[in-house]
């Protein structure tokens, strides 16, 4: 296991030899041209506001139910500890 053979491109480990890449052109915003957070406080806002939107549905209709039933639960069990629900208790399991 020597380094490589004869008509390859690739050098040995850390002396990679292949030949020019030819028509690759690369282009570069200078940095003093960028602004990187121009607007980005503004979209932020606009953009939590259109997506909070779009899913509300999804999390209101279900939190609602849920709301709903809980507390609906809460007040039949707090009516299970008085006097008449007591009663009611023992009659419906007699």
């Amino acid at each position: 296991m020597g380094g490589p053979q004869a008509k390859t491109y690739m050098g040995w480990w850390g002396h990679l030899g292949s030949p020019k890449q030819k028509h690759i052109t690369s282009y570069v915003v200078s940095p003093f041209a960028q602004k990187p957070f121009a607007g980005a406080a503004n979209a932020a806002i606009f953009n939590v506001f259109r997506r909070v939107k779009s899913q509300a549905l999804y999390i209101l209709i279900p939190a609602s139910i849920y709301w709903v039933w809980w507390t609906n639960g809460e007040q039949y069990n707090n009516y299970l500890y008085t006097k008449a629900g007591r009663e009611e208790l023992e009659r419906v399991n007699v």
